[in-house]
């Protein structure tokens, strides 16, 4: 059996595999400034594939561009914070819109701490979005049709995990 690679945020090690497909795709902050923690205003997030299963360590890969515009892209906007997030972010912030949520409000900052943030609504809870993941099921046609999507996160005032599913297709 293959060993299976986690992060802090999900050291899992009992993870038993629910996808057939040995890829991930991985969103990571981008900076202007690095040591300044100051988001890329023109790309604030980088995507890339994270590939397991068929080789001996995971393998980075960026995504195409027909892959960012039709299913795992993101659409900005610099804003000025309307809410409490205000005192929280430092820097400029983003109104960010996934491509495979469109339905879904994000916020992407960086906070005092020095943290990325893409917080977002789940299950009523204002939350840090940690990962996403999408049930499809095989159609004939080339494209795998969404069966639900399942949102994992940090509650952002307390750091209670929250969790909601959103039925798309039955």
């Amino acid at each position: 059996m293959p060993e299976h690679y986690f992060t802090e945020e999900f050291p899992d090690h009992e993870y038993r595999c629910t996808t057939k497909n040995a890829q991930l795709v991985v969103y990571t902050a981008k900076f202007r400034d690095h040591k300044r923690r100051e988001l890329d205003p023109k790309c604030p997030l980088d995507i890339n594939w994270q590939s397991f299963g068929w080789t001996d360590h995971p393998t980075s890969n960026p995504t195409g561009m027909v892959e960012r515009r039709m299913a795992w892209g993101y659409s900005h906007k610099a804003t000025e914070p309307k809410s409490q997030v205000a005192v929280e972010a430092v820097g400029t912030s983003y109104n960010l819109t996934l491509n495979a949520l469109p339905s879904r409000a994000a916020f992407l900052y960086v906070d005092a701490k020095g943290r990325v943030i893409l917080q977002t609504t789940i299950d009523g809870a204002p939350s840090r979005l940690w990962k996403i993941y999408v049930k499809t099921s095989n159609t004939m046609a080339f494209i795998p049709k969404v069966m639900h999507v399942d949102l994992y996160g940090t509650n952002i005032d307390d750091d209670r995990p929250t969790y909601e599913r959103i039925i798309i297709s039955t």
